[in-house]
């Protein structure tokens, strides 16, 4: 019985929510600051729990006029109160909650993409079973937030194809505290994540104006100290020379292993052999590779000069080209992961 009305509902609440969507939605943009969900924004259903709660009560009334029963009354009406209070408290778990998306996290083709979701409690009471996701399916474990709390949570979605991957619209319900109503809103971030090309088996060969990595190795097999450098911005702060920072100097330390490394990585080398996104993921695949040995590196897809550096933020400017390659501000790879 309990499965056969949770069914019923489930297709009464799409059917309902699809048909609303495009009058709801008709003059919606995507939010770039955060969104505090008011009166307008929360909407609010019975479950299955909730109709077979209300039949019962129904029940119950009729039973109590046909044999004039006074605490058979009595009984309905306290229970039927228990309803309306877990109603409202149900409405309330979502009314006022802050929601904004603080950070998206790039990912290569293959795998999962991140935006960060701060969700807020700016009330005085606690929020408990707050519940992210994306057609049906729950993205997070459940929220729970108490008075003036704040957290991140992660969403994870599948990087499908190279370039902007746009925020979906995702869905927040709740159904505490006794289950028998489901309230819900939605949020639709204007944030994008960025999809690296999938990384490929075989690296682009260097070609061009670089410096192999042929330095020799100390006996030990740990690159031995060679001299410092002077530190450029976005280079790796993990190779930092600790003595010269302490007498207020930026310089990076240089071992043997990869003094002589600098590596310029070309499209042009690989076309037209190779086709386009192989091309994308090899030279992908190099740079990777090149940051894990702390090499300086280029990568030049067309004429221009090869800016040669290293660290994280060099690292993600070389992914970042070759994610937007030939893709404008425009294209229609920048998809929805709706």
């Amino acid at each position: 019985m309990q499965a056969v009305l949770d069914r019923t509902v489930g297709r009464l609440q799409r059917r309902i929510v699809s048909r609303g969507q495009a009058w709801m939605w008709r003059n919606e943009q995507p939010a770039r600051e955060p969104v505090q969900l008011h009166r307008r924004r929360v909407y609010i259903l019975p479950t299955g729990a909730g109709l077979l709660f209300a039949a019962v009560l129904v029940c119950m009334l009729i039973g109590s006029i046909n044999y004039q029963l006074g605490l058979g009354y009595l009984f309905t009406f306290l229970v039927g109160a228990v309803g309306v209070v877990a109603m409202h408290r149900t409405h309330d778990n979502l009314l006022g909650l802050s929601i904004d998306c603080t950070e998206t996290r790039p990912a290569h083709v293959t795998g999962e993409v991140g935006f960060v979701l701060r969700l807020t409690n700016p009330h005085r009471h606690t929020r408990a079973g707050l519940r992210l996701s994306l057609d049906g399916q729950s993205l997070a474990e459940d929220v729970h937030l108490q008075p003036g709390e704040s957290r991140d949570v992660l969403i994870k979605l599948p990087a499908v194809r190279r370039g902007w991957l746009a925020a979906p619209r995702l869905r927040i319900d709740t159904i505490f505290p006794l289950g028998m109503f489901r309230a819900w809103s939605y949020y639709w971030p204007a944030q994008r994540a960025l999809v690296y090309p999938a990384l490929s088996a075989t690296a682009a060969p260097p070609g061009g104006l670089g410096k192999g990595a042929g330095a020799s190795r100390s006996g030990s097999g740990q690159d031995a100290f060679s001299h410092v450098t002077p530190y450029q911005p976005g280079e790796d702060v993990r190779r930092l020379h600790w003595r010269a920072f302490a007498r207020d100097q930026l310089a990076l330390r240089v071992h043997e292993g990869e003094a002589g490394e600098e590596n310029v990585f070309r499209l042009d080398s690989l076309l037209p052999d190779v086709p386009l996104e192989e091309a994308l993921s090899r030279l992908a695949t190099a740079v990777v590779r090149s940051d894990q040995r702390r090499a300086r590196f280029a990568v030049v897809l067309g004429q221009e000069t090869p800016v040669m550096s290293s660290g994280e933020a060099h690292r993600h400017a070389c992914l970042a080209r070759l994610a937007t390659y030939g893709l404008s501000s425009t294209d229609s790879r920048e998809e929805r992961a709706a």
